[in-house]
């Protein structure tokens, strides 16, 4: 088969439900190479299944639950609805997510692809930043340090046969920028740095956005920090968003035109804006809140606001914007005296508003959307370098729990037909 055109070649593989097409991987190095490595062949593959992109959602509050919905209005909600338990309490975060590779956190460090169960477990010992903000989670509060988890960025180029993956932690110092790099054999400081004429702090809590092979981190006044995972090096983007008080504020990309998008969110309208030129944020659509079905997110009555304090906090509505992408946005709302919420999609071809799902909802705790793209591309090591893993790694567990979500038989979670997918994780 390996003699075969290629045209030939993928009409073979085309006819392979995902199971068994990543079970070809194995047969031999050409074809390991081809099905995992041919960016090409898999946008086709997926395409013609109609895989798509999937939401992972992890809400770190005692132990974890992983709930599964599904994103697309073409979906049976009750068809692919999942949920599983893992039983660790305070160890489990994801910190990016990429080219269908994740960054988690289970009691250590592990790349992994769940749509091929691959992994591996990086030593995070060597790095200056994730061991200062993984050890708020032996706390009383696991989210004391969780809040800077924003720092670490994740890239993943699809196009490279080896080390295609780099963690890249920034390092924050008054106005000054540094970075520390991880290909996935050990930590290094970067050589580039950036100074800063003005001091503003990164947004807390706001992920990263990986654009065309760049990590970007937004800080306060609007500027952008960016930094290229290909040529290591860093600039600053001097764009200017004034924000509000109040304002809900999402950093995310344009998909569809691949731009980097700021999302402004009041209790009236929700704003999209589109950075031109790597200078000047342009209004490029508005979205009413009012229309939003179920109509949910309103103003608090006069008697609730007469109550103020703690009674005034019992009754309001927290909400805010979770995942943008182009094609859709997300929003998630609870109500603090039900600990209880809903979750809201956007259509944004459609113009339409619709309810995705209830969640329960922990008071005050921190909350991370994800977008996973599947891939089939490879995580492990060589066999020179391959860590052993104990038969009895209480880790490994938790991570197939993880990686279970994404199943690989067709119909199931993932295949024709399903859309995407949204995974919440308690």
């Amino acid at each position: 088969m390996n003699d075969l055109p290629l045209f030939v070649l993928d009409d073979v593989l085309f006819r392979l439900e995902l199971k068994s097409l990543a079970m070809m991987r194995c047969t031999n190095k050409f074809f390991q190479s081809y099905i995992s490595n041919d960016s090409d062949f898999q946008i086709a593959y997926f395409a013609m299944y109609k895989i798509e992109p999937i939401m992972f959602h992890l809400d770190s509050c005692g132990d974890h639950y992983i709930f599964c919905y599904p994103l697309g209005s073409s979906c049976d909600s009750t068809s692919y609805g999942r949920k599983n338990r893992i039983g660790i309490r305070n160890r489990l975060y994801i910190f990016g997510s990429c080219s269908g590779l994740l960054l988690l956190y289970i009691n250590g460090l592990f790349v992994a692809n769940p749509l091929t169960k691959t992994y591996r477990i990086l030593d995070h010992s060597g790095s200056k930043l994730i061991p200062r903000i993984v050890d708020g989670l032996n706390l009383s509060d696991p989210f004391l340090h969780m809040e800077r988890a924003m720092c670490v960025g994740f890239a993943v180029n699809r196009n490279q046969t080896t080390k295609r993956f780099k963690i890249v932690g920034i390092l924050e110092m008054e106005t000054v920028y540094g970075f520390e790099i991880n290909d996935g054999d050990s930590w290094r400081l970067s050589e580039t740095s950036i100074t800063t004429s003005t001091k503003s702090d990164l947004t807390t809590n706001m992920k990263h956005v990986y654009l065309d092979g760049t990590l970007h981190w937004l800080r306060n006044d609007g500027s952008i920090i960016a930094f290229d995972s290909e040529t290591e090096q860093a600039r600053l983007i001097p764009s200017i968003f004034h924000r509000k008080q109040d304002m809900k504020l999402l950093f995310a990309t344009d998909d569809k035109i691949s731009r980097l998008t700021l999302i402004s969110g009041t209790e009236e309208t929700i704003s999209v804006y589109t950075l031109v030129e790597n200078s000047k944020w342009t209004l490029s659509r508005q979205i009413n809140i009012v229309s939003m079905e179920g109509n949910i997110i309103v103003r608090l009555s006069p008697e609730t606001q007469k109550l103020g304090g703690d009674w005034e906090d019992l009754f309001r509505i927290h909400w805010n914007m979770v995942a943008y992408d182009g094609k859709f946005l997300v929003v998630r709302e609870m109500r603090r005296i039900t600990s209880r919420g809903l979750v809201h999609l956007y259509d944004m071809e459609a113009n339409s508003w619709r309810i995705l799902g209830s969640i329960w909802c922990g008071y005050g705790d921190i909350r991370n959307f994800y977008k996973f793209t599947p891939s089939l591309l490879s995580v492990e090591k060589d066999e020179q370098t391959k860590v052993l893993i104990a038969s009895d790694d209480q880790r490994i567990p938790y991570l197939t729990e993880v990686m279970g979500l994404i199943d690989t038989t067709m119909g199931s979670g993932i295949g024709p037909n399903v859309v995407s997918n949204i995974v919440t994780i308690y």
